[in-house]
């Protein structure tokens, strides 16, 4: 035997022995979060996008009222809008819950209690007291979902600027002091 087919035997020894060693590749089914790895990452969103959120929610609170089925309705479409604005996956529900409730553990109910009360009202089934505390709880993930980190900056238009961006501002002067 070479020398050339002995080395090519040792290299192929050497790469079946690290194949039969190596860890096995843990494989996730499609849709499903891995610990640590999918840890959902929120997309920035700025502070007047949130206070737009923010006003909606009062809008529909102030119409639960009145119409507590339609609000819970909206209210799940405005918390199903931020969240994917926010970049939460956006099917199926179950996963958005999940990803909710690993971002936002104390309110991993909350998005799950809306849903059920939107449905139950949208059967004729729910109650209002259901609903209600549907809607507190969607209220706190609201919140939470809107001023979470990363936050873009707001940025103040030009005309309202002090300063001109990329130009040096001089020290104040100070008042010369003389008796």
């Amino acid at each position: 035997m070479s020398i050339g087919a002995l080395a090519i035997l040792g290299v192929a020894a050497v790469m079946i022995l690290a194949l039969v060693m190596a860890r096995p590749v843990r494989r996730t089914p499609p849709g499903r979060l891995r610990p640590g790895l999918d840890r959902p990452r929120l997309r920035p969103m700025s502070r007047s996008e949130a206070d737009q959120y923010l006003a909606q929610w009062s809008v529909i609170s102030e119409q639960f009222v009145e119409s507590p089925g339609e609000a819970t309705a909206r209210a799940r479409q405005l918390l199903d809008t931020v969240a994917t604005v926010r970049g939460l996956p956006t099917a199926p529900q179950e996963l958005r819950t999940r990803a909710l409730g690993t971002l936002f553990p104390g309110h991993a109910e909350a998005a799950r209690r809306l849903r059920e009360a939107s449905e139950l009202a949208a059967a004729g089934k729910g109650d209002m007291e259901t609903m209600r505390q549907a809607m507190l709880a969607g209220r706190a993930l609201l919140a939470e979902l809107v001023t979470a980190a990363p936050r873009v900056p707001d940025v103040a238009p030009v005309s309202q600027r002090r300063t001109v961006p990329g130009r040096r501002v001089p020290p104040p002067r100070s008042a010369t002091l003389h008796p």
